[in-house]
């Protein structure tokens, strides 16, 4: 895989969430939710990738992207954003099949999505939203005073920051 290209498309990742969310919960999931899930996923990515390609433990996992998407996440008034898949999601689904494509590689993603997607469905929205907002990256990027509230947040700011 090309390290320098993002894992998933954003916006296919945002119906693989809302998947195992109407798995789980019988319902979409809320726009909100969705935009937070993404951003943690990203974050939590990037920093495991991180780590590991300087721990001797993580040679393996070198041949991932730290990027899951490539997508721009911008600061919104919410928190982190990826304004494409907030413009065109229409709670569409698609399974873990059609996802990871039955590649070994893409399943051992698929387990780390998962598992952190079951433990941030878990928290309220705007539990979610709070969290974010005490994100330096995201502070950094958001500036209250502009009329429109989408300044790009650096993808090395958010995964430095989940990193350390």
């Amino acid at each position: 895989m090309d390290k320098k290209k993002g894992i998933f498309k954003a916006e296919d990742l945002a119906k693989y969430l809302n998947y195992l969310h109407n798995q789980k919960y019988k319902c979409n999931i809320s726009p909100l939710k969705l935009q937070k899930v993404l951003f943690f996923l990203f974050g939590e990515w990037g920093a495991f990738i991180q780590k590991a390609s300087k721990s001797n433990d993580g040679k393996d996992l070198i041949k991932f992207s730290k990027y899951l998407f490539d997508e721009d996440i911008e600061a919104w008034v919410y928190g982190p954003v990826v304004g494409d898949v907030y413009r065109n999601f229409n709670n569409e689904t698609i399974s873990d099949e059609e996802l990871f494509n039955n590649n070994d590689d893409l399943k051992y993603v698929g387990h780390f999505i998962n598992d952190l997607a079951s433990e941030l469905f878990e928290l309220s929205d705007f539990r979610l939203v709070e969290i974010s907002h005490q994100m330096k990256c995201w502070k950094d990027a958001f500036i209250p005073e502009e009329t429109f509230h989408n300044n790009v947040i650096d993808k090395d700011d958010i995964i430095n920051e989940f990193a350390r």
